[in-house]
């Protein structure tokens, strides 16, 4: 496994896992059932268990429905934090010249402003 693919397998269990955690925190806070999730979807309870459970992760095309469901952004359901999204782009900014990462850290900080 090359170091890229390493990373991207560290991503993705770090994002199911988290994915995972929030769909069910979610859920609980509306007092909805995990049978009544799944038919709202027109899924398998089975199906929306896995997901809770951080088996598996449901098709893209179901989380815009999910965040709407539940009034959050789709980076909230995955778990992702304004500061994780600040990282991987530093992390990228890196590999840029030092003139242009300067020019991207002022966007990053003004971004955080709002």
């Amino acid at each position: 496994m090359t170091q890229k693919q390493a990373e991207s397998t560290g991503q993705k269990l770090k994002i199911s896992g988290s994915f995972a955690k929030r769909l069910k925190e979610l859920r609980e806070e509306k007092g909805v059932l995990q049978s009544d999730m799944a038919k709202m979807l027109g899924i398998a309870t089975a199906s929306y268990s896995n997901w809770e459970q951080g088996r598996t992760l449901p098709a893209l095309t179901y989380l815009p429905t999910l965040a709407s469901y539940f009034n959050v952004t789709t980076d909230d359901l995955l778990g992702i934090t304004k500061q994780d999204a600040v990282d991987r782009v530093r992390e990228r900014m890196r590999k840029l010249p030092a003139s242009s990462q300067a020019i991207v850290e002022d966007l990053i900080e003004e971004m955080l402003k709002k």
